[in-house]
């Protein structure tokens, strides 16, 4: 249920991602377009000039909106999950395998700490010669 909801918040972040980033081109074209076309409003350089400021800056104001509103969202579709994450808690699992208790060691592993080694009764190991190395 949990993977279930992460899964789904995740989707839906990246559709509202998509959504938002075509926002914000949208803003960044027709506010770039205003600014370059400022002229056509009127004919004087100086309320050109500062017509173009004008809507530049607001151009910039409406690209950090479109960004701050797409993280906030964002943030609340992701705080869904959290929360049921949370609410559900984590799910409780045994320590270890069933029948973990039943023999120790378990069957088909050997008692390596050294009281057990001691007790097998393993004598030393092997003497064996080693190779030489001759230098030509």
């Amino acid at each position: 249920m949990r993977r279930l909801v992460w899964l789904a918040a995740a989707f839906m972040v990246g559709l509202w991602s998509l959504v938002a980033w075509g926002v914000y081109g949208l803003v960044d074209f027709l506010g770039s377009t205003m600014a370059r076309n400022a002229d056509v409003v009127t004919a004087h350089p100086g309320a050109v000039e500062w017509l173009s400021w004008i809507l530049g800056a607001v151009r910039n104001l409406g690209l950090a909106a479109v960004v701050f509103v797409w993280g906030l969202v964002a943030l609340l579709i992701l705080a869904v999950p959290a929360a049921v994450s949370f609410v559900t808690g984590r799910a409780v699992r045994p320590a270890g395998p069933t029948g973990w208790n039943d023999g120790y060691p378990r069957p088909g592993y050997r008692d390596v700490t050294p009281q057990g080694m001691a007790a097998q009764d393993v004598g030393p190991a092997p003497e064996r010669e080693l190779p030489r190395i001759e230098r030509h």
